[in-house]
């Protein structure tokens, strides 16, 4: 047999066992789907909101904040602002459909339907108008919230925030990737060292990294229908309106880590200048997750924010941003 004749057969071979191994992946990767909510150990309470199961934390009384979590997170990334914020604040963090405990139903993944959705989750429980903090895609979402319904939103936090046009070129790239998944799936839920490099790119010390932190990041994508709702995401294909960052009336804080690498500080400092009360404010020492990396700086930037007088400040300049002690 000629070397051109062995071409076709090994080409064959190589499909017939990428095809095995996808098969097994799937298989394996919807084998590790083995928690309900109730089953595993859910932190805090659950209310249906058109017809989705949504999971939430609620802790303290007064004046409302509401915490929306980035892009696979959760209320786990919470977990050191809503104690502090609960001395004087009622803070209610929830996990978005798809996404933590909450449910992962097919449908409209859109931020403007996410936004919906957060929207009638507030009016469930009472809460006529908050401040609200948005980190990553959560900061997307906060922003269409601020838009869509200003009368609801009486001030902004955006903590390393995306905007629609990151989320629309991630999601189409996404869509490419989507038969990949159950591989991916199958190497970061299970191998600690995978689910470690996977996150690595997000902070500036790895050291936050430990096998506790990397565990609250990841037990929810054992929840049934996780890779379902990954799919639906990754094929999304509804388009926003474009978010109109110049619209955003209320005041507005930018927490931004200054060695994020997945959303630089550049992005920071545009979307500072683009909203007319905002104002930026660089965490030291920490990437894209710098709640989880400098909680101690970001909950006394968040305290002294809200705090503060209405109007905020004037918009700072580039270059002028605010500045808090830097954490020792």
């Amino acid at each position: 047999m000629s070397t051109l004749d062995r071409v076709p057969r090994a080409v064959g071979l190589a499909g017939a066992a990428f095809a095995g191994l996808y098969a097994y992946a799937w298989y394996a990767a919807r084998r590790f789907e083995d928690l309900e909510p109730e089953s595993a150990g859910a932190p805090g309470s659950f209310l249906e909101v058109d017809g989705v199961r949504l999971h939430y934390v609620e802790a303290g009384r007064g004046e409302e904040v509401l915490l929306i979590h980035g892009l696979g997170a959760s209320t786990f990334s919470f977990r050191y602002v809503i104690p502090e914020l609960a001395q004087r604040y009622r803070v209610v963090a929830l996990d978005l459909k798809g996404f933590g405990y909450s449910g992962r139903p097919s449908g409209d993944y859109s931020l403007t339907a996410q936004a919906a959705l957060v929207r009638r989750f507030m009016d469930q429980l009472d809460i006529e108008r908050a401040v609200v903090v948005g980190h990553s895609m959560g900061g997307a979402v906060a922003m269409r919230l601020a838009l869509g319904y200003p009368e609801r939103v009486s001030r902004l936090v955006l903590v390393g925030s995306a905007t629609d046009q990151e989320l629309r070129h991630g999601l189409r790239f996404g869509r490419y990737l989507r038969p990949f998944l159950p591989l991916a799936a199958l190497f970061t839920l299970h191998r600690q060292s995978f689910r470690r490099l996977s996150l690595r790119s997000a902070v500036h010390d790895p050291a936050h990294l430990t096998p506790e932190v990397l565990d609250g990041y990841f037990r929810p994508s054992r929840m049934k229908g996780h890779l379902r709702a990954l799919g639906a995401l990754a094929a999304h294909r509804r388009r926003d309106e474009p978010l109109a960052p110049e619209r955003i009336l209320q005041p507005t804080l930018l927490l931004w880590g200054e060695h994020d690498r997945w959303l630089p500080p550049s992005q920071g400092e545009e979307l500072a200048r683009r909203i007319p009360n905002g104002r930026l404010l660089l965490v030291p020492s920490a990437g894209h997750l710098p709640l989880e990396e400098q909680p101690d700086f970001c909950n006394r930037a968040l305290l002294e924010f809200l705090a503060s007088p209405q109007p905020a400040a004037a918009p700072l300049r580039p270059g002028s941003e605010a500045k808090l002690e830097t954490p020792s």
